[in-house]
């Protein structure tokens, strides 16, 4: 296997290197050979037989402005990495961090790697700023591996691939070698990290001495100043700047950082991983962070971020900087008068110092990696070569997708106003009742919402009836089937029909004339219409409205996202957990017919299922028995099965087909709170019904 790697950080240098030499020896147990080229720094040109084309560190730095200078050099090693990129022609391409620089290289090169598996390592803090390069990553790479838990959600919501296995920060900070630095009985040790870039020491630099001297007159005691140096910087510059006074006294710990963080209370320390290092470790870091003015400028003006920068912040969930457990200090905010002060309150208050070394103890334990991370890394990263994982499909924008949502929703906007107006009127249903609805058309997952109701409420002892329009069906006059009656897709629909055999107690309402279908319906305890809130002739009890992080440049829109306030309750299906009844045994073939096949493809595969074809129908379309007897035979010619979902297996059935031809892909949600919240509200809503 020929791999290309560029890891231009200190840090990211570190976690390619664990990687890579634990992909070396998964390919050496198959019998696999591998060569490694790329960018790297000290660690990676350490690797046996790597082919450095670039040192790292000649292609630092930070800001806008920063990287103007250094314009030059990095065109010149764009050129000569695509070059090299074609003659060496990868198997894996990996790159971290340093996302302008490797978001270029990777689109340069889109002509002629196709046949490469394409991983971003670490990528950008796209959820803090620039949100739209997730279409970018989604554009060049295959997946991404990422080091902090809530960012495996975030990317998997958006459906895009990713490898996490905890943070191999964490393993190696417990794994470290500490020597404690002692500290005099007069003097108070405090850790200094200002960085390791030229552009953040030439604005980090001037700002310390002053603030230690401040906070050593505030605490009438001298400063212990432990000042970790990285082997591969240059340190005559931070010794320029921090000079021994009578009040600091710099004590310089080259490759120290553990080390100096154990051995301080307290840190003043640059906006970065070494944030997070402090916290994990038991030091309480004041964050700070300076760049020119242009930068802070474009930051403050452009971006408008009023979020947490330090990552200690952001993985406790602070959504407010002004909130944050470690006090920030951002641009012209980070003076020496308002670091000390944040120094001095920690120092001042020894409960508060026990309270965020509690919760970042907390934060730790969210961290800690499985073992060998490196090694489960690199058995995911083995058999995404084999097989490259499946993305979720976006659709891009053009004119007749925006014109068609825009035409839907403006139509049903006059339609609410009419209604509101009493114009066209409104039957409100009195037994208490949940509507299923969404804005977008198709693939947001109601049908699942609708059998987690209906099981919860057949759970409470209610008789309950599901109320659909039964797309698919050959009937559309209004009529119910009884629970001891079937229920044929051919003659209900295939949602119905699968609501149905997930749970069979149910009445099922079936017509285009919802009215019409109430007026039919027995008495019940609960009533649930699957979709219609684009139905206005009728109102529920409660409206659970869902939503999926799809956008108008994705799908088609039915209503404006105004018309959210018309529901009680809105849910990101997104967010939803979901267990799998089975994992088949062998590799798959998917054929379906619902309105996202990608996401079914892209739900089993990050299950762990190996996901090798997917044939995709229109949503609600029927099969020709013949074509899938083919694929049945075709698949177990490759070595596997052909499987189906559970809508389009109550389909199958009709037309002669069992389970033995298939396997059935069945899961079911597994979060309840937001299942706990309808019934509640539906309560006290149907409470105040009865009461008028």
């Amino acid at each position: 296997m020929r791999v290309f790697v560029s890891a231009a950080e200190v840090s990211s240098d570190i976690h390619a290197t664990i990687i890579l030499s634990a992909l070396s020896q998964r390919l050496e147990k198959s019998g696999k050979k591998i060569q490694i080229a790329g960018i790297g720094g000290e660690k990676l040109r350490s690797l046996p037989g790597f082919q450095c084309i670039e040192k790292a560190e000649s292609l630092r730095a930070m800001g806008f402005v920063e990287v103007l200078g250094k314009l030059f050099h990095i065109r010149n090693v764009l050129h000569r990495a695509k070059r090299f990129i074609q003659d060496y022609d990868p198997d894996l391409i990996i790159t971290f961090d340093y996302p302008d620089f490797h978001f270029k290289l990777m689109k340069s090169i889109q002509p002629f790697s196709a046949r490469a598996l394409k991983v971003c390592g670490i990528p950008p803090k796209v959820w803090v700023w620039r949100s739209k390069r997730v279409e970018k990553i989604r554009q060049l790479y295959n997946g991404v591996w990422v080091i902090l838990p809530f960012e495996k959600d975030f990317y998997e919501a958006r459906g895009i691939p990713v490898i996490y296995e905890g943070n191999p920060l964490i393993q190696d900070l417990l794994a470290a070698e500490v020597k404690v630095i002692p500290t005099k009985s007069d003097e108070l040790a405090v850790a200094v990290m200002p960085g390791s870039r030229d552009g953040e020491l030439k604005y980090h630099l001037p700002v310390i001495p002053e603030t230690l001297e401040l906070f050593s007159q505030k605490i009438s005691k001298r400063i212990q100043a432990l000042v970790p140096i990285p082997g591969s910087l240059d340190d005559g510059k931070v010794r320029q700047f921090l000079k021994d006074t009578s009040r600091v006294h710099y004590q310089f710990v080259v490759d120290g950082s553990v080390s100096c963080l154990r051995s301080a209370p307290l840190g003043l320390i640059k906006s970065g991983t070494s944030t997070l290092e402090a916290a994990v470790l038991g030091c309480v870091p004041v964050i700070f962070y300076k760049v020119n003015q242009i930068t802070e400028w474009i930051f403050q003006f452009g971006i408008r971020y009023a979020g947490p920068i330090g990552l200690p912040n952001i993985l406790m969930g602070i959504r407010d900087r002004a909130k944050s457990v470690f006090p920030e200090f951002l641009g012209p905010e980070a003076t020496p008068a308002s670091l000390s002060d944040a120094l001095l309150r920690f120092y001042q208050d020894q409960e508060l110092q026990k309270q965020v070394r509690v919760r970042a103890d907390g934060l730790k334990q969210s961290l800690v990696p499985h073992v060998d991370l490196g090694v489960r890394v690199a058995e995911k990263l083995f058999n995404w070569q084999e097989q490259k994982p499946y993305q979720i499909e976006r659709i891009h924008q053009t004119f007749l997708i925006y014109l068609a949502s825009q035409v839907w929703s403006s139509v049903n906007w006059v339609r609410r106003t009419l209604h509101r107006l009493g114009i066209l009127s409104t039957v409100q249903v009195k037994t208490p009742s949940v509507l299923v609805g969404n804005l977008q058309a198709g693939g947001s997952g109601k049908t699942p919402v609708v059998i987690a109701l209906a099981k919860e409420a057949v759970r409470r002892k209610m008789r309950v009836a599901v109320v659909s329009r039964g797309y698919g069906s050959k009937n559309s006059v209004s009529r119910v089937i009884e629970p001891s009656k079937p229920a044929l897709a051919s003659e209900v629909g295939d949602e119905p029909a699968e609501i149905r055999k997930a749970v069979p107690v149910v009445y099922l309402g079936i017509g285009a004339n919802r009215v019409r279908t109430l007026e039919l319906l027995p008495e019940v305890d609960l009533i649930l219409f699957d979709d219609g809130f684009q139905n206005l002739s009728f109102k529920s009890l409660h409206t659970l409205l869902l939503m999926t992080g799809r956008a108008r440049s994705e799908v088609v829109y039915r209503d404006f996202f105004g018309q959210q306030r018309f529901a009680e309750q809105v849910l990101n299906t997104d967010s939803l957990q979901f267990k799998i009844n089975a994992v088949p045994e062998k590799p798959i073939w998917i054929l379906c017919a619902v309105a996202n096949p990608s996401r079914v493809a892209f739900f089993y595969q990050q299950a762990g299922v190996r996901v090798r074809r997917v044939i995709a129908k229109p949503d609600h379309s029927l099969f020709e028995a013949s074509e899938v007897r083919d694929l049945i035979g075709q698949a177990r010619q490759d070595g596997s099965i052909l499987s189906v979902t559970e809508k389009d297996f109550v389909k199958l059935v009709e037309q002669g087909f069992s389970e033995q031809d298939f396997f059935v892909l069945r899961r079911e949600i597994d979060s309840k709170d937001w299942l706990n919240q309808v019934f509640e509200r539906l309560q006290s809503n149907a409470s105040f019904v009865r009461m008028i």
